[in-house]
């Protein structure tokens, strides 16, 4: 019998309390508590991954307060990317075991995904060499509409993935996404009517089945205690940039 995977929308989350609940989840996956997948939107962000550089963020400071966004250097994968309301971020906190095989999972992520975007009449493929799901766009462009950035940390996972639903996509024009120009997809974009609601629930199913797990709705989940977070967690540490900056 395939294990359980519990799902729980979260609503809108500032991206610190986010990352704070990942932590605690994770702490409560290792101790032989039950896999979780996290799935909300954020308050406007701009995060900068392992393999990131402050030089992809190609707005003024003041631009960036202006538009009410914070940044964050993080632990996940990947470069700079951007989360905002509109798009559904989804955090799988899952037990890969002593030998995680991290590509396979990635795939998963984009398998889910592209199945997620199948339900609602829109084609889309991955890049060999590009992390994520890429759709064409009317003029035959290819546009990502969906990043994926995550860490494996004792077979445990956190962070996922981001998938533009109605987002407003001006946000990527202040940065150079996950670290090489492309254009940006969403439904939206793409002339697609949905919610993040819509999206969210097709989605949690399509990554039950890719994940091999059997999806349960959680309706509600415990907050992060202080003890849950390891001491030397980044989160611990994490700073606004931008306060930084104003300082």
């Amino acid at each position: 019998m395939p294990a359980e995977l519990r799902a729980t929308a979260l609503g809108r989350v500032g991206y610190l309390e986010g990352w704070r609940l990942q932590e605690a989840v994770a702490t409560r996956v290792a101790a032989g508590g039950p896999e979780r997948l996290l799935l909300l939107e954020h308050d406007p962000v701009y995060t900068i991954g392992r393999r990131g550089t402050l030089a992809h963020l190609t707005a003024a400071p003041d631009d960036l307060r202006s538009a009410g966004a914070s940044v964050y250097r993080v632990d996940r994968g990947g470069d700079i990317t951007y989360h905002g309301p509109g798009q559904l971020v989804g955090y799988p906190i899952l037990s890969l075991g002593d030998a995680p095989d991290v590509v396979a999972y990635v795939r998963a992520l984009e398998d889910a995904l592209r199945a997620t975007l199948a339900e609602f009449g829109i084609p889309s493929r991955t890049i060999a060499g590009r992390t994520g799901v890429w759709v064409a766009l009317p003029d035959r462009r290819d546009a990502k509409i969906a990043a994926i950035g995550v860490r494996v940390s004792r077979g445990v996972t956190r962070h996922g993935f981001a998938l533009n639903v109605d987002t407003d996509l001006a946000a990527f024009d202040r940065m150079i996404p996950c670290g090489f120009m492309h254009e940006v997809g969403s439904f939206a974009r793409l002339g697609v009517h949905a919610t993040v609601a819509d999206v969210t629930r097709v989605c949690a199913e399509r990554l039950g089945e890719r994940l091999g797990r059997e999806l349960r709705w959680d309706a509600a989940i415990q907050s992060p205690r202080e003890d849950e977070i390891p001491v030397d967690a980044p989160v611990r540490t994490a700073e606004d940039l931008l306060a930084a900056v104003a300082a």
